[in-house]
């Protein structure tokens, strides 16, 4: 059967079953474009894919997805955990349309303890080149930072940069507020030191009773000897700890390296809430929302949802979870295979990891009512804005817009998304203005305007499909009237489907609440009246003010970037590395620029003819 005698995906399917092997592999589905639809793992592939010629047993998000297939890719494997290895790594590659999807592509922050002769503590994301000790990773980065402020105060460990401390001729005032030793300067030898630095390898290895005990028998010894003073700053140090040790849940000692995931499905939406647990220490949650799951089980769920999750970083040696998941002990056999470390998948029944994972749980239907909650109100203030604007089809998606410049300085737009659950974050955009003949606000818009949707035109193959419900900019008639000029410029203003071009304007004395909406319809710009203090108006500030914190804030980094250039920038020859030097050897740009030719070469790496080109490009 071709390819163009396909009309329905079933039949293909139906048509491809006689070459499947009973065998475990990953599947799969692709459109007539080539796109990829889906990506599957299968124990056995025959009796998989069978399953999808059968669309009574299917949900319409399903079916959807067999009638739009055209091709079908079989990749064998030895077992199904190669087979749950392979399937996660495509999904996270290919991303495809009808699959899992939830916001986690985040490389997550680990403490560091560098291996050299004066270890340094510090956060570091990614791979690492230097050797180190590696805590983590941490979900949440402020659980890193407190860590590492709690390392700071607890066991004064330097966390200034190796150029920093190899410079120190006097300490800093960390030594001062007694948050380092200063061991730059020799304020402690190097074997206390090390001593220190292994006291807070064992705390972060999860044995912080141990210390305790230690530093508590020293502080006795000290007041023994009538040497108050080392007394009092071991006391300090134990009231570091006990900051963090009384904070500490009485039920992760049974946890010390972890993670606890709890799935709640409810309303056609699913949840799932993550505990992490390091060095026996509570150091973060973070709660997912996977999309696409309508139709999956919590045990399927889970599996799919781990198997990604992990894709990414290593599993820990335990990891809980509030409801039994499928295929568990190919998905254990797979984690252990990429963590390099066994890794036990469980769902405990009673004790202390009984009661965590309750409280995931909890945390978990918490969240997604809240989430709920908050859409259906979002929702029907979309619904409220169509009704308001005249407009008999929903609207879906808003883009807003907004200018952030000062005196034309670092000129940029912003465009932020609001859809009928809430601003998408993932959508944003923001332009830096490039257009020399660009003056003032107008000009400006009219660039970033032009800019968006003469890509999106180009980009979309079905007319105005991809185009937003709404177009809002902040400001008066003056940028509306922009906005209309670029819808005309490209030709949508007229088509059935042209967005509701608005704008939205500041009240007397710039007073929320009384804000003014303008609206171009039928060929004019109308004054739409506004309900004050009612839910409308009230969303309507949250997207406007986001744009505007969106525009300020990448306003305020090209100017900070912009302010940071030096001199020493555009030298044809010196890049990152000669910079360096020459600034480290005359201790600013100001310095390098009042220097002679042979006091520039005597820095390394700068040859005398080079020595002569800084020279004479300093002095234009």
């Amino acid at each position: 059967m071709s390819s163009t005698q396909i009309t329905d995906g079933i039949e293909y399917i139906k048509a491809q079953l006689v070459r499947l092997p009973a065998m475990p592999g990953v599947y799969r589905m692709l459109n007539a474009a080539g796109d990829v639809l889906y990506v599957g793992k299968a124990k056995n592939l025959k009796n998989r894919v069978t399953s999808y010629t059968q669309p009574e047993r299917m949900g319409a998000r399903i079916r959807k997805m067999v009638f739009e297939t055209r091709e079908l890719v079989i990749v064998e494997t030895r077992t199904e955990a190669e087979a749950l290895l392979l399937e996660a790594n495509l999904i996270k590659s290919l991303k495809p349309k009808y699959n899992i999807t939830f916001r986690d592509d985040s490389t997550y922050p680990s403490i560091v303890i560098t291996k050299e002769d004066t270890p340094r503590v510090r956060s570091h994301r990614g791979s690492l080149k230097q050797k180190a000790h590696v805590f983590g990773p941490y979900p949440d980065a402020g659980a890193v930072h407190r860590t590492i402020d709690l390392l700071e105060r607890a066991f004064r460990l330097r966390t200034c940069a190796d150029s920093v401390f190899r410079h120190r001729t006097r300490p800093c005032l960390k030594y001062d507020v007694k948050r380092c030793s200063a061991p730059c300067v020799g304020k402690i030898d190097a074997e206390d030191y090390r001593h220190l630095v292994q006291q807070a390898l064992d705390f972060l290895d999860g044995k912080g009773t141990a210390v305790h005990k230690a530093l508590q028998e020293q502080m006795a010894d000290a007041a023994a000897n009538w040497n108050y003073e080392e007394a009092a700053t071991i006391r300090d140090r134990l009231q570091a700890l006990a900051s963090i040790n009384t904070a500490a849940n009485a039920m992760t000692h049974a946890l010390p390296e972890a993670d606890v995931f709890a799935l709640v499905q409810s309303g056609g939406q699913t949840a799932v809430q993550g505990f992490f647990y390091r060095g026996g220490q509570h150091v973060g949650n973070h709660t997912y929302y996977p999309k696409g799951v309508e139709e999956l089980d919590a045990a399927e769920t889970l599996r799919v949802f781990l198997s990604l999750h992990y894709a990414a970083r290593p599993a820990p040696p335990l990891v809980l979870t509030s409801d039994a998941v499928a295929d568990s002990e190919a998905l254990a056999e797979a984690l252990s295979y990429s963590a390099g470390r066994k890794v036990q998948l469980l769902v405990p029944q009673r004790g202390d990891r009984y009661k965590v994972v309750q409280q995931a749980l909890k945390n978990a239907q918490n969240a997604l009512q809240r989430r709920q909650t908050e859409h259906t109100a979002w929702a029907k203030q979309m619904e409220a804005f169509a009704e308001h604007l005249g407009r008999e089809l929903p609207i879906e998606r808003v883009e807003a817009f907004d200018i952030s410049n000062i005196s034309g300085t670092s000129p940029v737009a912003s465009l932020v998304v609001a859809t009928q659950e809430s601003m998408d974050k993932r959508q944003y955009r923001k332009f830096a203005i490039k257009g020399k003949n660009t003056p003032d606000d107008y000009s400006m818009m009219h660039e970033a305007l032009t800019r968006r949707y003469k890509r999106l035109l180009k980009d979309s193959e079905a007319g105005l499909s991809a185009f937003p419900s709404v177009i809002l900019v902040d400001g008066g008639i003056g940028h509306l009237n922009v906005l209309v000029k670029v819808a005309q410029e490209l030709e949508f203003i007229d088509e059935p489907d042209c967005p509701e071009l608005c704008a939205i304007a500041k009240g007397e004395q710039r007073d929320k609440g009384l804000e003014k909406l303008y609206h171009y319809r039928d060929g004019e710009i109308v004054q739409l009246p506004i309900l004050h203090d009612t839910p409308l108006i009230f969303v309507l500030q949250q997207i406007r003010d986001e744009s505007h914190r969106f525009a300020i804030g990448y306003h305020r980094q090209k100017r900070s970037k912009e302010l940071s250039k030096s001199k020493l920038d555009g030298i044809p020859g010196i890049g990152a590395k000669r910079k360096k030097a020459l600034l480290l050897h005359f201790g600013s740009a100001k310095g390098v620029e009042g220097a002679t030719v042979e006091e520039i070469a005597r820095v390394p790496g700068i040859s005398p003819q080079l020595a002569e080109e800084i020279y004479s490009w300093l002095r234009g």
